[in-house]
């Protein structure tokens, strides 16, 4: 029978994943940083964003694919969302063996309490065109996601949606083939021979671009009492995503954006 997690236990399971990549990481020469929120967190308040409730690392893409190919546990398991038809995602997770999140607007439950990495490619100086056709392809795949294999609430009004979308933003492929679509293009350029970089699968599009010279170096940052790594220069990062990221923002913002309920068998 499964028992609900509240949001501290579930952070302490986060924390046990990063520690657990962490330590990966370090013992088979793989370069990775926190990133997006997780990183402002620790900068800004040396753990979570107070209103944040997940954790988020970036690793250039030499280092994610053999991450990908390398990593094992017992606890954790690595769901790759390049090969899933069901969700919107193009990230990595590392999910946590016998829990779940059930995403309260659709009722999925995909995975369990995870950790994401995302990848770092290579940017041409002159991105603008690929940029543009990555960000219309992840917006595609948004409209034709077929939500309706995994929703528990309202099954056939999500059929019925999708069916219509299918129509109206017609595409002759399948999710799959698409997201293999976004892989190809944004595995396009070398890091080490571009001068931009980006995380192009995360939330802050054009916004993610910055000199591909900040990906080299890396650092420990302390997050929750505990050494992790990052990129060196974190302020050209968080510079580039939050302008001015010390200052905190208006109340009214400062809310989580992830509305899940969590369990443990």
């Amino acid at each position: 029978m499964s028992r609900k997690i509240d949001l501290e236990e579930m952070k302490h399971i986060q924390l046990e994943l990063l520690d657990d990549v962490h330590s990966f990481c370090l013992a088979n020469g793989i370069r990775y940083s926190l990133c997006g929120g997780t990183l402002l967190g620790a900068v800004r308040h040396q753990g979570y964003i107070p209103w944040d409730d997940d954790i988020d690392i970036m690793m250039p893409r030499s280092d994610y694919e053999r991450f990908i190919q390398m990593y094992q546990s017992e606890q954790n398991t690595v769901i790759d969302l390049r090969k899933d038809a069901t969700t919107v995602e193009l990230c990595v997770k590392v999910s946590r063996n016998g829990t779940s999140m059930t995403d309260k607007l659709l009722g999925r439950t995909l995975w369990g309490i995870n950790i994401d990495i995302f990848p770092v490619d290579g940017i041409p100086g002159d991105y603008k065109n690929l940029l543009d056709e990555i960000l219309h392809l992840r917006k595609r795949l948004g409209q034709i996601c077929p939500f309706y294999r995994v929703v528990q609430k309202h099954k056939i009004q999500w059929f019925l949606k999708y069916c219509i979308k299918r129509i109206v933003f017609f595409y002759p492929g399948s999710i799959t083939s698409l997201k293999q679509r976004i892989y190809r293009i944004s595995t396009r350029y070398n890091l080490k021979e571009t001068p931009l970089g980006a995380a192009l699968f995360g939330s802050y599009g054009k916004k993610e671009v910055i000199p591909s010279e900040t990906f080299k170096h890396f650092t420990n940052i302390s997050f929750e009492g505990k050494n992790y790594l990052a990129i060196q220069d974190f302020h050209t990062y968080l510079h580039a995503l939050y302008g001015d990221y010390m200052k905190l923002p208006p109340e009214k913002d400062r809310v989580s954006h992830h509305l899940y309920e969590v369990y443990a068998e």
